[in-house]
């Protein structure tokens, strides 16, 4: 599974579309209708009891409509979930054939393309309308970009390709977001919104850390 693109351009390519999920979900965030679960009066959008589905809503907690926020989310999460996959499938150009490092990073990229699709499809399955497959797919997205770190990390550990510090670096966000994945996990049996809310946060930061690193010292190995 390969893509003719060159890695170099697959790296800018994941980074732009980090660069524009976070412009776009903090839009989302600022044009929020308001209201949270448990205050439906909030006003606009509160960073630890909101989620960032609650942005992707057609209709805000507070009854009001919430079409420019959804507009915002919806841009956001479709352009994370398509500029990661071209990363995803020229990572493993970095190992050389007929390894375990080459076949780890393989299985990685269907796991994160798996991932892409899910945070895609979390946008026409808006979380008022459609809870259970918003949710089903939010959890197949995080699960799985989970696996595709894990993947990562041993390849990379066995690997002299990349300096250490970048593997170590790599490890320790995906360790802080299994850490907050569970967190959100644990949260939605036992109904703590507070847990659902910081994990989620948390966990996308410790992503996007990692995989900005991984990039950088990816990209440091092409200049070499």
């Amino acid at each position: 599974m390969d893509i003719n693109i060159s890695n170099r351009k697959a790296y800018v390519i994941e980074i732009v579309g980090i660069v524009i999920y976070i412009i776009f979900i903090f839009m989302a965030m600022m044009f929020y209708a308001g209201g949270t679960l448990d205050d439906p009066s909030a006003p606009g959008y509160t960073f630890w009891f909101n989620t960032f589905s609650d942005t992707g809503r057609i209709v805000a907690h507070n009854g009001k409509s919430n079409l420019i926020s959804m507009v915002f989310f919806s841009i956001a999460y479709c352009t994370i979930g398509i500029t990661m996959i071209p990363f995803y499938l020229v990572f493993p150009r970095l190992f050389n054939e007929n390894t375990l490092e080459k076949r780890l990073t393989k299985i990685g990229a269907y796991f994160g393309i798996i991932s892409s699709i899910g945070f895609i499809a979390v946008v026409p399955t808006p979380a008022d309308i459609l809870y259970a497959p918003h949710m089903l797919f939010a959890i197949v997205a995080y699960v799985a970009i989970f696996i595709t770190m894990v993947l990562y990390t041993v390849a990379l550990y066995r690997s002299e390709k990349l300096s250490k510090e970048y593997v170590y670096a790599f490890m320790i966000f995906t360790i802080i977001f299994f850490i907050f994945l569970i967190m959100a996990l644990i949260s939605l049996g036992l109904g703590i919104r507070a847990l659902l809310t910081i994990g989620q946060k948390i966990g996308r930061f410790s992503i996007f850390m990692g995989f900005s690193i991984l990039t950088f010292g990816a990209w440091k190995l092409e200049k070499d």
